[in-house]
């Protein structure tokens, strides 16, 4: 796409948006004849973001506990503290919590997340209002914006029981916004900042009777970025209209699309392992390479209060991808250092369907006397993916860093079908909390999934399938002597695939799923001398099953291999002066392969001791604010990554870095507040990820925004 098509694109989106707001905003006047009342934006000053120990955490269990009662370790941002800390990307709310970090890439969608020593979509689920996003190919491309977002929920640690394969470090829940039938609510916001970044959204949602209730927010972004390659368009809708079709049944109907054009950055080349300041912002990449992700999502869920202390709730849903990258993908120096090849001349796309459907029942009673709570349901998914790529990925070029000629792109293999792949999903589960005493709960669950994969060869005509039947679970006991105190203790397994959901690992249907198991406790408080809570978790996770080669004969892989890692989180929040909050967390965990044999040379090499590349053994997060004023306020906060492996060798690394953000906040009225926002205050480069020693994918420089945000 050139660049005129590219504005008059983005105009578009622009005009839509603002018709959107208009038309709103009519809509809203039309309703309200009566003297309008101004509703204030809201500016919480608890200081408890991020834990919210008493509020419900759909997220960690279907039960409907509160983060006090559950047995393992969640987190919460709300809409309100994704607008203070000026947070846009979904990924980048996750990772301002305890023990999470990213490692993105244009190949995965920027999407992927590490936690408690496991990286990556295999290991990080990632879902949308509790819906697993199944990973085709590494991949997973939507949601990126936070605007149609009410909160991001993360629960850290295997959560296999609740959401299937691929959850041993963690899960990660985007939560949409819903309609509601209280009251008619407007919101909008603009901003503009550095590198001719551009920001706009406009939401509503309201009441449409006493039985109809709807929600309506998009939102459009662009950016020239401070490289060639860093542009991006995207543009974003969600709606959804809720039906009481009684006073116990309720049916919501969700409509969700993205269009994102996303930045062709694939990471800088080093010089001798080092970065060569002079060319920290060239572009490598071919003048006519794309990233593009198109995201649909059509959701519809029941929720019926069949009887006292019983519940049905169903969601049907059907999600659409389609992706294309065509790029050159790898940089390296010369040996004379003078001069950059480019290799991987890749173009790969991505048609993937993925239909699904979700029953519970949750029953209230009585066990001998005592209050129960029972969760049983089944869950059924279908994922399709049709992957074209031009492999074997020939292509390459030399170009002078300092006269840099982009280039086109140029491939001698035509980009064709390669292979169809599908995973048809079925599951039982249950989940089950159980007061056994005043003081005590014990909470348990269960899930048994029966997975059918087929493989299809496009190309060579051969099919291979491979079925699994992984049982997870979870036991865990909450014991809280006080109000403002709990102990907790769990046991929990889970499961990950060894290549990806939808891919045979080494093209063999010999291999299993990998197998992890957890051991953690953990404690959870309140300060109320400050407004303040407080969390703690210590644990030990192993995951088992790891490919393996045999050392007395190299060319045999063997499903024998083991890494874990040991950690501790803690995380506090507070008020400690009226108008102060403090939000802070801090990780730190020992990840290490146990019994891991990598082929170098053609012959096996123990890794044994060693890290996992990409997986960072220290990070913390901390967020203060401050009311300096009435109307003003201004917010501080700091982010640190420790250093990263690259390799299972370990011979290689990415540094350790620490970003700096600042904000200062003006309300100029009850309903208009202005936020400047600072990203990267010190202007550091560092790396987000990359091939250690060779290539690094640097994170944004420093960065100004100034944004006004209106509710009406």
């Amino acid at each position: 796409m050139n660049d005129s098509m590219r504005t008059a694109h983005w105009h578009k989106a622009a005009w839509a948006a603002g018709s959107l707001a208009l038309t709103l905003g009519a809509g809203v006047a039309a309703q309200e004849q009566a003297p309008a009342t101004v509703e204030v934006t809201e500016t919480r000053l608890a200081g408890n973001p991020t834990l919210s120990l008493d509020e419900r955490n759909e997220t960690g269990s279907r039960l409907g506990l509160s983060a006090r009662d559950t047995p393992a370790s969640v987190s919460r941002l709300t809409s309100a503290d994704i607008a203070e800390r000026s947070l846009m990307r979904a990924q980048d709310v996750a990772v301002r919590m305890p023990g999470m970090s990213e490692a993105p890439a244009p190949g995965n969608g920027g999407s992927s997340l590490s936690a408690r020593g496991f990286g990556g979509h295999n290991s990080v689920a990632q879902l949308v209002d509790g819906a697993r996003l199944v990973v085709a190919a590494g991949t997973i491309s939507y949601p990126f914006s936070t605007w149609p977002l009410a909160s991001v929920e993360v629960l850290r640690g295997p959560a296999s029981v609740l959401y299937g394969d691929g959850a041993i470090g963690a899960a990660v829940n985007y939560v949409a916004r819903k309609p509601r039938f209280d009251r008619t609510r407007g919101e909008a916001f603009f901003g503009a900042g550095s590198y001719d970044t551009l920001q706009g959204g406009v939401g509503v949602s309201g009441p449409l009777g006493e039985t109809v209730a709807y929600s309506a927010y998009a939102d459009a972004d662009r950016s020239h970025g401070y490289r060639r390659d860093n542009g991006y368009e995207r543009q974003n809708v969600s709606s959804a209209l809720a039906w009481r079709a009684s006073q116990d049944l309720t049916a919501t109907l969700s409509l969700d699309a993205g269009h994102n054009d996303d930045a062709r950055y694939f990471g800088t080349p080093l010089r001798n392992g080092r970065l060569d300041d002079s060319i920290r912002r060239t572009s490598f990449n071919v003048d006519d390479a794309l990233v593009r992700y198109n995201d649909r999502v059509a959701r519809l869920r029941l929720d019926y209060q069949a009887a006292a202390g019983l519940r049905l709730r169903n969601e049907t849903y059907y999600l659409t991808s389609k992706r294309h990258w065509r790029n050159a993908e790898t940089y390296t120096f010369d040996a004379a250092g003078t001069r950059v090849n480019r290799g991987d001349y890749l173009e790969i796309l991505h048609d993937q369907q993925q239909a699904g459907n979700r029953f519970d029942a949750m029953v209230d009673g009585r066990v001998a006397g005592r209050a129960n709570r029972l969760v049983v349901g089944f869950e059924w998914y279908r994922t399709r993916l049709v992957h074209s790529n031009n492999a074997p990925y020939g292509g390459a070029s030399v170009v002078d860093p300092y006269d840099f000629a982009p280039g086109v792109f140029s491939s001698p293999v035509p980009t064709i079908p390669g292979r169809r792949a599908e995973m048809d999903t079925r599951a039982v589960f249950l989940e089950n909390v159980l007061d056994v005493a005043a003081e005590w709960k014990l909470v348990a669950g269960l899930r048994r999934d029966v997975m059918d994969f087929d493989n299809h060869d496009l190309r060579t005509g051969v099919s291979l399938g491979k079925d699994y039947h992984p049982v997870t679970g979870r036991l865990g006991a909450v014991w809280q002597p006080s109000t403002q105190f709990s102990l907790y203790g769990q046991f929990g397994t889970a499961t990950d695939p060894l290549s990806g959901a939808l891919a045979l690992p080494n093209g063999s249907v010999s291999f299993d799923l990998t197998r992890g198991r957890q051991l953690e406790f953990g404690a959870k408080g309140g300060v109320p001398a400050v407004k303040g809570e407080w969390t703690v978790a210590a644990y030990r996770i192993e995951k088992r099953k790891l490919l393996s080669r045999d050392p007395d004969n190299p060319g045999v892989a063997q499903q024998i291999g083991q890494q874990s890692s040991t950690g501790l989180e803690i995380a506090f929040a507070a008020e400690p002066l009226p108008g102060w909050t403090i939000d802070a967390n801090a990780a730190v965990l020992r990840a290490r392969y146990d019994d891991f044999q990598e082929i170098v040379g053609g012959r096996p090499v123990a890794r044994d001791g060693n890290t996992p590349a990409g997986v960072p053994e220290r990070t913390a997060s901390v967020w203060t604010r401050w009311r300096f004023l009435p109307t003003w306020d201004a917010g501080l906060g700091t982010r640190y990554v420790g250093l990263r492996q690259s390799n299972a060798a370990n011979t290689a690394n990415l540094p350790a870095y620490t970003v700096l953000d600042a904000s200062l906040a003006w309300r100029q009225s009850p309903s208009l507040n202005w936020t400047l926002a600072l990203k990267n205050l010190a202007d550091r480069d560092y790396a987000l990820s990359g091939s250690g020693g060779v290539r690094w994918l640097l994170g944004a420089p420093r960065t100004v925004q100034l944004s006004a945000r209106t509710s009406f």
